[in-house]
């Protein structure tokens, strides 16, 4: 993706009161995911294991430009009025996040990241500069200032990785998603995708909700490591956009969690049994990411494939991969057998059922040819569209006797073939030409030429009629 490409599709045009409508939802969401995550805070320092504010702030950021990212400066003072912050802290605190979503985005700018992160590139390095790189800066700052300002001594460390890690979390779930979600400019799903993303949710939902109550106990939440075949269950099914919305249920799971959460499981000085919960969510979360993103890389790399043997129309091999596996045959380098049978088949009267009923006609009546083809042969068979009216079989384990009869009944088939169109019905016929393949044919291009020249004496001699090579 070019940087000129980010800039145009990470930016919506906005009106000036479009703008300021969305400065002050961006506020008010910061704001209300801000208290959201400050539920959680540890009682030693305020900090939380999970700022989903993060996240917000990154996404916002990309779809309507990073100058919007001065509204987190009155949504953090409205924060530090709502539980008694010095207004100090929170401009710093501010000034962290303002960096922790623009050195990100700048970033991938740079890097040309695409945000729907399908590709393993772009997922990891979207993983790199966003939860890994962007926290630095908010956990730097946050964690001098509340070191300066405190009574109390903390370990600044400990400390450090507490707000980095909430912080990181909230970039890759909510920031992640909003990427996924503008990237694919629709939230919906198929109804099979959906039907799947509901299971895995009420069965994550189900396998957290026993973790975080084993956590009241102050018991290794263990059961939450099955978390991870879920995770990776829908990645292998879904998109990304499947796996952030599963992680976003774990997620609002772990924050309505506050209602029951033991105060010691928040210490922060031992990094009690929840962090263990939170880090575990980012770890599942990420993995299911790179399966999705590899997943999906290699459905493109298996198309590719299939476009580079393939006819798009018909389905059948093409010529380029008809002739590979002929010089394969011919060479050796292929189990088979040692009789085969070479048929050219060339359709008599296409060209005026196409000039009559248009080019769309024409092509229906080329893919109905080609599904007679593939009920008149075996599936060890290969057929193949070359071009135009033109097909070519390649019979293996097959003599010259049964491959005319073969042929005969493909002629038949075609012959009684009736295509009714908007100038009345049309029938067409075949030409088939059949040569046996042995070691006397040198190369492919040799072979194809004799048994085109059998389907051009197929038809000199009337049409409709097979023609065996000498």
């Amino acid at each position: 993706m070019t940087r000129r490409a980010f800039a145009q599709a990470r930016r919506l045009p906005l009106s000036f009161g479009g703008g300021v409508a969305i400065f002050l939802l961006f506020i008010v969401g910061y704001y209300l995911l801000g208290i959201a995550g400050l539920q959680l805070q540890s009682a030693q320092t305020g900090v939380t294991p999970l700022w989903p504010a993060s996240g917000f702030a990154l996404a916002m950021a990309y779809w309507y430009g990073m100058r919007f990212l001065l509204a987190i400066l009155p949504a953090m003072l409205a924060l530090a009025w709502q539980v008694d912050l010095p207004w100090t802290v929170a401009t710093i605190a501010a000034l962290g996040s303002m960096l922790e979503a623009g050195v990100p985005l700048w970033l991938m700018r740079r890097l040309g990241i695409d945000p729907g992160l399908k590709h393993l590139r772009d997922a990891l390095l979207f993983v790199l500069v966003g939860p890994l790189i962007g926290p630095v800066f908010s956990a730097t700052l946050g964690s001098i200032v509340v070191q300066q300002v405190e009574v109390n001594s903390f370990d600044f460390v400990k400390l450090w990785l507490l707000w980095w890690m909430g912080n990181s979390l909230g970039i890759l779930l909510v920031g992640g998603f909003g990427l996924v979600a503008v990237a694919r400019r629709t939230l919906r799903m198929e109804a099979r995708a959906l039907a799947e993303l509901l299971v895995a949710s009420a069965a994550a939902l189900v396998i957290a909700g026993v973790g975080l109550m084993q956590v009241v106990n102050i018991s290794s939440p263990l059961v939450l490591y099955l978390l991870i075949p879920v995770f990776v269950l829908i990645a292998q099914r879904g998109d990304q956009l499947a796996v952030m919305s599963l992680g976003l249920v774990v997620l609002v799971l772990m924050l309505l969690s506050s209602a029951w959460l033991p105060p010691q499981s928040l210490e922060q000085h031992n990094l009690g049994v929840f962090y263990l919960d939170v880090s575990l969510l980012w770890v599942v979360t990420f993995t299911g990411m790179m399966i999705s993103s590899a997943r999906h890389e290699m459905q493109a790399r298996e198309q590719v494939t299939w476009l580079a043997n393939h006819d798009p129309l018909t389905h059948l091999y093409n010529r380029h991969a008809f002739m590979q596996r002929l010089e394969d045959l011919l060479s050796g380098n292929a189990a088979e057998s040692d009789r085969k049978v070479l048929l050219y088949i060339d359709l008599d009267h296409f060209k005026e059922l196409n000039d009559a009923e248009g080019h769309l006609a024409g092509d229906h009546v080329l893919r109905d040819v080609s599904r007679l083809l593939l009920q008149e042969v075996r599936g060890i068979d290969t057929v193949a569209r070359l071009g135009g009216d033109e097909f070519a079989l390649i019979l293996e384990d097959c003599n010259l006797r049964d491959a005319r009869s073969i042929a005969e009944a493909i002629r038949h088939a075609i012959e009684e073939y009736l295509y009714i169109g908007n100038h009345g019905e049309h029938r067409i016929q075949a030409s088939i030409g059949l040569l046996e393949l042995n070691a006397a044919h040198a190369s492919p291009e040799d072979a194809l030429y004799l048994v085109d020249s059998a389907c051009y004496e197929a038809k000199r001699a009337g049409r409709n009629r097979v023609w065996v090579s000498p």
